[in-house]
């Protein structure tokens, strides 16, 4: 009963800027779309389905979970040039007995690609959906309902949710990608028109603070290995969150290796190391270049807190991602070169 009372009491401060914010996953790269909806159409094959779920401190009584989902697709005229980069996508998250369902699309282009091959590639993306918010105000227990002997099992009186306990809201985001050589650099703003998520009526401190995305990786290729180190930032109200880690691409072995180091200042110093693996399998056919490469790839990895809340209190947070790639048209050519060698890494590759 000491659990429902401490979550009642925590989910009754929804209002508050510290549970106000969006989940930050280890495997980014999972959930491209999440992570910048200007990595929309910028997969290696003409459609990319991906999907990743995390389950957040999972010892707790309401483990916080997370998932996302997408499809991504890009077209391309009779030239080589993008026309339009489309996405649509699902997001959910429960915390508690909160839950939150945003569907949305994405629309966006490419430039820099054409039959000429430039030595750079930019991908500019907007997108809007909706979100569905709902309280389960069933499992409340509220301190009316208790005696000295406990619970008394009569109703509440307490008048929290002024408004119901559903609240949808319209959600806005655009994002941009951008790579030259071995490098990509991108940034993206969700949030954008801080939309109210208040179940009490106080809009004052119910805006959903806009998330600011920035991030910057590298490409180290030796033949055998693929080096990947990523820098990210997010900042979103009073959380900012860095994070910084490499993946280890094995060009020959169906494997991937991720090490992670993640310090979120807004939720007490909150200091993790993570460790991912990926299998890869199936052979496919890359539009980037007209090679073989793999289609299908899953992901597991596991966040070790390295102080508050600790290990010893969370036991560690799982994710799991799977990612398919689809080519549509088995004789087009590279988007960017007739010869089928392009300049510029695409932004998967970094990934």
């Amino acid at each position: 009963m000491k659990r429902k009372i401490f979550l009642s009491f925590l989910i009754a401060c929804i209002g508050c800027k510290l549970v106000a914010q969006d989940a930050l996953f280890t495997q980014f790269h999972y959930a491209p779309i999440y992570l910048n909806p200007a990595l929309t159409g910028t997969g290696k094959n003409n459609v990319r389905l991906s999907a990743l779920t995390k389950m957040q401190w999972f010892n707790l009584y309401k483990p916080f979970k997370y998932a996302a989902a997408a499809v991504d697709y890009s077209a391309y005229d009779d030239n080589l040039r993008n026309v339009v980069n489309l996405a649509f996508a699902v997001n959910h998250s429960s915390k508690g007995y909160l839950s939150n369902t945003n569907i949305s699309g994405v629309v966006g282009r490419s430039f820099g690609t054409s039959s000429d091959c430039s030595n750079w590639f930019l991908s500019l993306a907007l997108q809007a959906g909706y979100t569905f918010s709902r309280v389960n105000t069933k499992e409340f227990l509220f301190i009316d309902q208790l005696d000295q002997s406990g619970v008394t099992g009569d109703a509440s009186g307490v008048d929290l949710f002024v408004n119901g306990s559903n609240k949808n809201y319209f959600d806005m985001g655009a994002g941009f990608v951008f790579s030259w050589n071995n490098i990509m650099i991108g940034g993206a703003v969700h949030h954008l028109n801080e939309p109210n998520i208040s179940f009490n009526g106080k809009p004052d401190n119910g805006r959903l603070p806009k998330k600011i995305t920035g991030h910057i990786g590298y490409v180290y290729d030796n033949g055998n290995i693929r080096l990947k180190p990523t820098l990210m930032m997010q900042v979103q109200g009073p959380s900012k969150a860095f994070v910084a880690g490499t993946l280890f691409d094995f060009n020959e072995f169906p494997i991937q290796l991720g090490l992670w180091y993640r310090n979120n200042v807004g939720f007490n110093y909150n200091n993790a190391f993570s460790v991912g693996f990926t299998w890869k399998w199936g052979a496919g056919k890359m539009v980037s270049n007209n090679a073989n490469d793999f289609s299908n790839r899953m992901g597991l990895s596991y966040d070790a807190e390295v102080n508050k809340p600790g290990i010893g209190t969370t036991h560690g947070s799982l994710e799991l991602g799977i990612q398919k790639d689809i080519i549509v048209d088995n004789n087009m050519k590279c988007p960017t070169a007739s010869s089928g060698i392009c300049n510029y890494r695409f932004p998967w590759e970094f990934f």
